[in-house]
């Protein structure tokens, strides 16, 4: 009778639970902290006193599904310091948008940016010679680069409802504005 009694409590709470970690959000909130926390994006390129630009982001905003349903876009605001032979080091304010598909690595519970495009390249002062822009676009296509190869987030295995899913090789999917991790699709 005990045996009966503790089968019909464990059963519905085995229920809860399993229905309870079915699937986890990622708002583009999460996915912005995580990109700030534990990514760094500053890119040099050229030959110092000849041709040479430092681009570094400093505010990076995530967007998922918004301009895309199937893509994630990432919003930098930029500072390039272009310096090109004699001329006094210029400081650009740049404004980027990279679009990808989001793929879950379910190895190793991370979220990576995949078929990554540039959408926007914009320069807010309209100091952008065609010169300076093609010295940039090799930095520009290395932070890309690394957006690419570096997860924009990843499950917490140390929470029991992330270390469930990962667990379980989940899908990835966007609804609402969110990546959603969920174990049924």
């Amino acid at each position: 009778m005990i045996k009966k009694a503790l089968k019909s409590l464990l059963l519905p709470l085995a229920a809860l639970t399993f229905a309870g970690c079915a699937s986890y959000s990622v708002t583009e909130q999460d996915m912005t902290k995580y990109l700030h926390d534990n990514v760094s994006f500053e890119q040099s390129v050229g030959v110092q006193n000849v041709m040479h630009a430092f681009v570094s982001i400093h505010d990076l905003d995530v967007n998922i599904g918004r301009a895309d349903a199937d893509r994630v876009s990432v919003l930098a605001n930029t500072t390039a310091k272009v310096q090109i032979w004699n001329q006094p080091e210029k400081k650009l304010e740049l404004d980027l948008e990279f679009s990808a598909v989001p793929e879950y690595d379910k190895e190793t519970g991370e979220i990576f940016l995949k078929s990554l495009r540039l959408d926007r390249f914009d320069e807010e002062g309209q100091l952008l010679t065609p010169e300076i822009k093609q010295l940039l676009k090799p930095a520009v296509s290395m932070i890309g680069t690394a957006l690419s190869q570096y997860p924009v987030y990843k499950l917490d295995s140390s929470k029991v409802e992330q270390a469930l899913l990962k667990s379980a090789e989940p899908n990835l999917v966007i609804k609402d504005n969110k990546l959603v991790i969920e174990l049924f699709d």
